[in-house]
């Protein structure tokens, strides 16, 4: 493993061991209850992937002594088939600590500060109600934003594919973003709890008649019982993405176009397709101007960190991909 690449997986590894300390402290103390079950599907998804790698060792070591086309295909496939399970290694843990804090953060009877976050957006004269009665009057427009809102979740398990052909260590790199970005938004969203614009607003259902009949409310019906007080049984595999501040779409969908810098063709196209989809985080995902702000600035303080963590060389940043012909 490059050095780069560990100090990458040690990130990872840190954030998500900094994640179950502290769900671990909270826990008692929190009416969320986490299903047993939980941690079984945790085991078997664990070990499956460990399955996977073992396999594909066994086929790249089969197959080491092909040189035939075919072989340096079956190769190059098994690697990163391996390099995808071993990064799931990482990120899977991750993952399932950061949404286990993300419930217990929730689970507060603090005041909601969607007044304030409205406050900020008036103060740099941005007008919620205005933007949605504007785009929504406007078909083609709202149906653009729709598709672009919802296009990041396709987006991801083509990137992750995409990079474990890389001879790099960008998916890692990758993983190691998400883990950062969820660190700074698990900081944020517990320091301000929000419900999102469209809960603080509460337009009329005409109002956003050309976005889709649950737009930017999706979560609130499991926040609001999070926030009751009353126990509440965590499967981690049924969650819903309960950040309002920051928003988190918007910075997973700049932190997608940056893992994507390497393939020109791609890096502008989606691109263009993730600007559209910031944009449509303020009437389909509810979210006011200030969340979009607070989301761009972890995306860029996460992408800072994680190059300083990594300190490629110049040999390494250099480095071919397996398939060179899929760079534009």
């Amino acid at each position: 493993m490059r050095s780069s690449e560990f100090r990458l997986a040690a990130t990872i590894a840190t954030v998500t061991l900094a994640f179950f300390v502290v769900d671990f402290f909270y826990f008692p103390r929190s009416s969320v209850i986490l299903d047993s079950h939980n941690w079984f599907e945790l085991a078997k998804v664990m070990m499956v992937l460990a399955a996977i790698i073992v396999a594909m060792m066994l086929v790249e070591w089969r197959i080491e002594e092909d040189s035939s086309l075919v072989g340096r295909l079956i190769a190059a496939s098994a690697a990163a088939v391996r390099s995808l399970a071993k990064n799931g290694c990482l990120f899977v843990p991750m993952s399932f600590a950061s949404v286990w804090f993300m419930y217990l953060a929730s689970a507060t009877d603090r005041p909601l500060m969607d007044q304030t976050l409205a406050a900020l957006d008036a103060a740099i004269g941005f007008d919620w109600r205005a933007f949605l009665d504007l785009t929504n009057r406007q078909p083609i427009v709202a149906g653009a934003l729709v598709f672009a809102y919802h296009a990041l979740a396709r987006q991801l398990p083509l990137l992750l594919l995409l990079l474990a052909f890389a001879k790099r260590p960008r998916l890692t790199e990758f993983i190691a973003l998400l883990a950062v970005s969820s660190a700074l938004t698990a900081t944020l969203m517990s320091l301000v709890p929000a419900a999102g614009a469209c809960a603080y607003f509460q337009p009329r259902p005409i109002d956003f008649s050309n976005f889709t009949a649950r737009a930017g409310m999706w979560h609130f019906t499991e926040l609001m019982r999070i926030r009751s007080g009353e126990p509440f049984n965590l499967l981690v595999t049924r969650a819903e993405g309960l950040v309002t501040f920051p928003s988190y779409h918007t910075a997973l969908g700049i932190m997608v176009v940056y893992a994507l810098r390497d393939y020109r063709w791609l890096f502008w196209s989606v691109g263009c397709l993730n600007a559209v989809m910031i944009v449509s985080t303020l009437p389909e995902g509810g979210h006011h101007l200030i969340d979009v702000i607070a989301g761009a600035v972890v995306a860029v303080a996460s992408i800072v960190t994680v190059r300083a963590i990594a300190s490629y060389d110049r040999g390494e940043a250099h480095a071919p991909a397996v398939f060179p012909l899929t760079k534009g």
